[in-house]
């Protein structure tokens, strides 16, 4: 979806945009790395606030602020999750800051569908079918993120009222648990 069509515009930022928002207030003009737009919803409100929205094929090696993602890293195998990782690392500024979701082993999907490998499940059926889902125990995502990243807050958060009704349309989230990750980037 186009983020300028009224659509994303009168949808509610993600939480985690609104406090990356926040924390960058003092520096409009910032280039924030946003992986996985969905409905523009965030990218919207990045914009709005000043900033420079860029995807992951147009950040260049420490050149970014900041990096956003709300739903990509919920998708995958813990390998790509960490490719992911060492890509988002790699485009941040020294000490810059990144925002991110990650599914929780505490959500009720988690050991549902199809077991692709251990703590990723591939629902059969829904709006996400045999999408591959990687779900994160605290220490697990700890240790994921602790070489690249300085853990600043790590939350489990009820998202049924937030994630993207875009991605769920025909089979609402109950239940969904992601943790809410802020982190900075190691020097």
């Amino acid at each position: 979806m186009n983020p300028d069509s009224p659509h994303a515009a009168d949808r509610p930022p993600h939480p985690l945009a609104v406090a990356l928002i926040e924390r960058l207030a003092a520096r409009r003009g910032a280039r924030v790395l946003e992986i996985g737009a969905g409905s523009g919803r965030n990218t919207t409100a990045l914009t709005r606030a000043g900033f420079t929205v860029v995807r992951p094929g147009e950040a260049t090696p420490a050149s970014c602020a900041a990096a956003l993602t709300t739903h990509a890293l919920l998708h995958g195998t813990p390998s790509t999750i960490a490719e992911h990782l060492t890509n988002i690392a790699a485009a941040l500024e020294s000490g810059g800051f990144a925002y991110a979701t990650f599914g929780s082993t505490h959500d009720a999907r988690y050991g549902l569908g199809e077991q692709k490998e251990p703590f990723v499940f591939a629902p059969l059926d829904g709006d996400e079918a045999r999408v591959a889902h990687v779900y994160y125990d605290e220490t697990r995502l700890r240790t994921a993120l602790a070489g690249r990243f300085i853990i600043e807050s790590l939350q489990e958060t009820p998202v049924d009222d937030i994630a993207g009704t875009w991605a769920h349309e025909n089979a609402p989230l109950h239940g969904a648990i992601h943790w809410f990750a802020r982190l900075r980037r190691r020097s």
